[in-house]
């Protein structure tokens, strides 16, 4: 029996804060030219968030921005090569989506691409930065107001690899976006369970080194504030099971839009599906 973590994202509502209003997957064509718009509805320019976009046709890197650091500037989810300066990837965050430039990574002429957007908000998402001081059981502040269910730290300043808190993993734990090595012990996390306002790192260098920088995507799990009343969950950071036969059915209670699965006791890639281009 193989155990697996998981992340969800539904297609709840918010009380009169909707999973429309905070999460996209938006598919495109590209034109090849110096600016293209993608509008999917986000305001990522007035509430902040990231975007995640992948070229779809051929080796590509995993192309990841952000409002707090800038849309210039680019990491990968899939290496650990330093934060680079783009000027020509995502050239603007906008209040219904953002613009990407004409290199080849976001828009080659004729490719098709698949784009994912996660706007900040309390029970959904939050980008966290901070300049590492080299001091263990440093706590970290985020706004979900609620108990992270998956957390993706990255130093942006030098090269290092993810570093990648699951809730189904404990605090003694971790992963690595980039790779695909099973969840071992890691002291990443100052053996410290996050909390609805902050998370604990040491002084490992893939967290806090001294002078560096870094970056923390914080997804929510299973928090209540969606829906037409304000008490729908939309984003779900569980385990399965797996049991090698199919089909395995894993109950969420509503549709996902996004799922990316990772094998937790073995070394397996991480695959990343979504409803837009199909399961």
């Amino acid at each position: 029996m193989t155990p697996i973590q998981q992340m969800y994202l539904g297609l709840g509502a918010a009380n009169k804060k909707y999973i429309d209003d905070v999460f996209s997957t938006y598919l495109y064509i590209g034109d090849g030219q110096s600016s293209k718009t993608i509008t999917n509805g986000m305001d990522l320019a007035g509430e902040g968030g990231m975007t995640w976009i992948k070229r779809r046709n051929g080796a590509s890197d995993h192309v990841i921005n952000d409002t707090v650091r800038g849309h210039s500037n680019t990491i990968m989810a899939n290496n650990a090569v330093a934060s680079t300066t783009q000027n020509n990837f995502l050239t603007a965050f906008n209040s219904n989506g953002f613009n990407v430039g004409g290199d080849a990574y976001v828009n080659s002429s004729s490719s098709p691409y698949a784009s994912w957007s996660f706007r900040r908000s309390s029970g959904f998402f939050d980008v966290v930065t901070w300049t590492g001081n080299g001091v263990n059981g440093r706590d970290i502040s985020h706004g979900l107001k609620s108990v992270p269910g998956f957390i993706m730290v990255r130093r942006t300043s030098a090269g290092e690899d993810w570093a990648c808190w699951h809730r189904s993993l404990g605090n003694t734990k971790g992963l690595t976006l980039n790779n695909n090595d099973a969840g071992g012990t890691k002291t990443w996390w100052d053996e410290t369970t996050p909390t609805d306002t902050t998370f604990r790192i040491d002084n490992a260098a893939r967290v806090n080194t001294n002078g560096e920088s870094y970056v923390a995507y914080v997804f929510a799990h299973d928090a209540q504030e969606f829906g037409e009343d304000g008490n729908a969950s939309v984003i779900k950071c569980d385990t399965y099971t797996g049991t090698g036969s199919q089909p395995l059915n894993v109950t969420l209670g509503w549709e996902p839009q996004w799922l990316l699965i990772k094998r937790t006791d073995s070394a397996e890639n991480w695959p990343l599906y979504d409803s837009m281009r199909g399961i």
